[in-house]
């Protein structure tokens, strides 16, 4: 019998890799093969494939957390919190060999293309994408805020000129604060569609970087990818180092 497990706990670090651990035990006990993903701190590590929820005979979601259900829809689940899927591990595997599992509800969700079918271009292209559709609220919130400061007239946010005007002034510079954010902003998201919320965060860091020293949308493109990447690494190689720790 072929299982799928997801597991995630609020702050994604003890319980969900606890649960990760009980379910694969359970099933090696119970001669099953299982694919746990994990929705850890790290972002989602072991990601299921449209292709393993073809395949499965059912799947176990062990979560306290917010996860993509949908894509369930149509096959055996079980929805418990996470710590049951540390606890009652045995108790759910065999729920599923006996066949004692709801249907999911809804039309069933199937991807085209699984992710490791998509070319190079294409994900490169995605990664992009992702930053330039958070990046562009800011784009157009800022043009507009610094348009609406022109009504009182072009220089009204110069304190020097004879047009100034303290509220125009006032909203010429959240409207440049807008603006001065899609760089870093652009390189953050960039780096969270590669790695997760780490790579967030190493992205925002390098487009504040780009921004801050001129380099610009190009700047702020380069830090992303870079950051992503890097991040994704470093999180493979601590897995790495956490598997070789347990051999």
């Amino acid at each position: 019998m072929k299982l799928l497990g997801v597991t995630g706990c609020p702050t994604g670090i003890a319980h969900t890799y606890m649960a990760e651990e009980a379910l694969k035990k359970a099933a090696a006990e119970l001669n099953c093969d299982i694919k746990v993903e994990t929705n850890g701190a790290v972002g989602v590590e072991n990601q299921l494939t449209a292709k393993d929820i073809r395949e499965a005979d059912a799947i176990i979601v062990a979560c306290d957390k917010d996860v993509d259900m949908d894509r369930f829809n149509g096959k055996p689940v079980i929805e418990v919190p996470v710590s049951e899927g540390i606890n009652k591990a045995n108790e759910l595997i065999q729920r599923c060999i006996d066949g004692k599992v709801h249907i999911r509800q809804g039309n069933s969700v199937q991807s085209s293309k699984d992710e490791e079918e998509l070319s190079g271009a294409y994900k490169i292209y995605k990664h992009l994408m992702n930053g330039v559709s958070h990046m562009l609220p800011l784009v157009v919130a800022g043009g507009v805020l610094i348009a609406i400061s022109f009504l009182w007239g072009i220089f009204s946010a110069d304190p020097n000129s004879e047009q100034f005007n303290a509220i125009a002034a006032l909203i010429n510079k959240v409207g440049g604060y807008s603006m001065g954010l899609m760089v870093p902003v652009l390189a953050a998201f960039i780096a969270q569609s590669i790695s997760g919320r780490p790579g967030m965060l190493a992205g925002l860091v390098g487009g504040v970087i780009a921004s801050q020293t001129g380099s610009g949308f190009i700047g702020g493109i380069i830090a992303g990818f870079f950051a992503g990447y890097f991040v994704l690494l470093v999180v493979k190689l601590l897995k790495i180092c956490r598997v070789s720790l347990k051999d």
